[in-house]
């Protein structure tokens, strides 16, 4: 159980942090003049979202809490 927590966090982080790569047009070009902060924004809200509930279940795992 410990092991999948950390691999979500991670997984989480890197998602978060290619969304915000995304959103400031370090990756990725526009096509036809898309701009892909659109995209970015989804990444970034998507990664932190599940960053927030792995870090939570996590903490409430170590504290042993139920």
């Amino acid at each position: 159980m410990f092991k999948v927590m950390i691999l979500g966090l991670l997984c989480s982080a890197t998602l978060t942090v290619f969304g915000i790569a995304l959103a400031a047009g370090v990756i990725g070009h526009p096509i036809d003049g898309q701009l892909p902060a659109d995209w970015g924004w989804s990444f970034i809200m998507m990664g932190a979202a599940s960053l927030f509930a792995f870090g939570f279940f996590e903490w409430r795992h170590l504290t042993h809490r139920s």
